[in-house]
């Protein structure tokens, strides 16, 4: 039998990702926000690209699309 997956809301500071790294609250909330914005581009870029593109390939487009 399955158990149900955690709430957010169930999670402990303990749980969280580099949680031993002592950051103000504020500035945790900030990296997270930025961790979610280049995981965001790098799955965009990475469904942008054809099956066969390389590290280069990927590197070369993300570049681009990080410039304004």
């Amino acid at each position: 039998m399955a158990t149900a997956p955690e709430s957010a809301a169930t999670k402990t500071a303990a749980d969280e990702p580099a949680s031993y790294l002592d950051m103000p609250s504020e500035r945790r909330t900030l990296a997270k926000a930025h961790v979610a914005t280049l995981s965001a581009t790098a799955a965009k870029v990475a469904l942008a690209l054809p099956i066969g593109a390389d590290v280069d390939d990927f590197r070369r487009v993300l570049a681009a699309e990080a410039k304004p």
